[in-house]
């Protein structure tokens, strides 16, 4: 299995408290921020592996940031967001490598990053 050094942003307190504790029970590392700025400053000192975050976040939304974050360091993100909206979706697609909608489902959230785990492991050793 790879480990990653994943990002996580949201500003409700049970959905990073939830993101964290499920994916380092995965066995990754994880790093949580409140808001968008504060994971922009997160990615510069962590250098993670993958950004998960909110949408709609007081501030720095979580596109924005995920677009300030990749124009200093390619990373890959999966964004969240409580709004079904297909038109966030297809907005997001253009930065994101999953969208996925709360409530947040165990299986979705694994699927997403293992898919993005391995994408690295495929470019470590390629």
């Amino acid at each position: 299995m790879i480990i990653l050094k994943i990002a996580v942003a949201d500003d409700e307190p049970d959905t990073r408290e939830y993101l964290q504790e499920y994916l380092t029970h995965l066995g990754h590392e994880v790093k949580a921020a409140e808001d968008g700025r504060q994971l922009v400053e997160l990615c510069r000192e962590f250098g993670p592996d993958l950004v998960v975050t909110d949408y709609a976040m007081p501030g720095l939304h979580g596109l924005a940031a995920a677009a300030e974050v990749n124009r200093e360091r390619h990373v890959p993100v999966i964004l969240i967001s409580g709004h079904h909206d297909a038109e966030d979706a297809a907005l997001a697609a253009a930065r994101v490598v999953r969208f996925l909608a709360k409530p947040i489902k165990n299986a979705e959230l694994k699927a997403a990053v293992e898919s993005v785990a391995a994408g690295v492991a495929v470019r470590e050793t390629g």
